[in-house]
């Protein structure tokens, strides 16, 4: 009987942590997108960089680090879909934005009520919580840029949040490559 139900609670708990894990990565990363339906990506294929910017908490190095990331594989993703860059003779213009919103913390122990009394069992000290974490909402929209009209043909927003921004740039190239790949997995849009 014992074994019946050591064994039904590590199957409960294979089960919890297996939707937990899918959980997380499906709401890990939002993109959206808008275009402009009579913008013919299939015939205009050439395009060129204009000005960047980034704003993290990373520093100015870090974050030329995080630009070299982005177009490099911006560069590699649009010429595996026959996109070439010609900055002499471009038919869009790409450039994009990234940074993060506010920090969030989550506070394990926090006290939103008056302070515990005397005699009665604490778990951490009032005021000092046991476990903080910090996440950062990550942004990042890339604008295409028609270049004779100089007007928007495709935004894309990509957002997902960074569970410890402090270790940010230990694993930068991966969450960029993901960002980079899930935003331009649609791209170009179907003309209609």
């Amino acid at each position: 009987m014992a074994n019946k139900v050591r064994r039904s609670i590590v199957v409960g708990v294979a089960i919890a942590g297996a939707f937990l894990l899918i959980g997380t990565s499906i709401a890990a990363q939002k993109v959206t997108t808008n275009f402009e339906k009579n913008f013919d990506f299939a015939t205009r294929k050439r395009y060129a960089w204009r000005q960047n910017h980034v704003v993290t908490r990373q520093g100015k190095q870090n974050d030329a680090l995080i630009d070299q990331k982005i177009v490099h594989d911006v560069d590699r993703t649009l010429a595996e879909k026959g996109f070439v860059e010609d900055p002499s003779n471009p038919d869009f213009f790409i450039s994009y934005e990234a940074g993060a919103a506010d920090l969030t913390a989550d506070v394990e122990g926090f006290h939103a009520g008056p302070a515990p009394r005397l005699n009665e069992p604490q778990g951490p000290v009032y005021g000092i919580p046991q476990n903080v974490w910090y996440s950062v909402d990550s942004h990042v929209v890339f604008h295409l840029v028609d270049a004779k009209s100089n007007q928007p043909v495709w935004t894309a927003t990509a957002t997902k949040k960074i569970r410890d921004p402090h270790k940010g740039m230990k694993d930068m190239e991966k969450q960029v490559q993901q960002i980079v790949s899930k935003t331009f997995k649609s791209f170009p849009p179907r003309a209609k």
